[in-house]
């Protein structure tokens, strides 16, 4: 029971409000994480690039339930489509039918994608 279609359990999570809270409002710690929710809050939209990183820090790095994102996700972007952002979110928290693993290394998108900051200047300002 509770084995989903790759017959793996659900990775475990320490459900927390304050640290989901602080991922929503862009005040992680994370500066590639934190600029990308910023744009979320004040755009209503956020890149591809950007909805895979912050999904796999709430999921892999703050141990949060990837359901939570998903609602969050429903309720602040201009461009939602349900089947998608679910989709997205099961996808990035492994609980669909892609074996290969999903975790994101930020640090490294970040270096690869924003190589001289300025996205994150752009969104972390004042």
């Amino acid at each position: 029971g509770g084995r989903g279609l790759r017959g793996q359990q659900p990775k475990p999570t320490r459900p927390d409000r304050a640290v989901f809270d602080a991922w929503a409002a862009g005040r992680t710690g994370n500066a590639f994480v934190d600029a990308n929710m910023r744009e979320l809050a004040a755009t209503g939209f956020m890149s591809n690039r950007g909805r895979q990183n912050v999904a796999s820090y709430l999921i892999h790095d703050l141990h949060q339930d990837w359901r939570w994102g998903a609602a969050w996700f429903e309720h602040q972007l201009i461009d939602h489509d349900p089947a998608l952002n679910w989709g997205n979110w099961k996808y990035i928290a492994g609980t669909g039918t892609d074996v290969r693993d999903t975790a994101f290394d930020v640090a490294q998108q970040a270096k690869r994608y924003d190589p001289q900051s300025k996205y994150v200047r752009t969104w972390l300002r004042g």
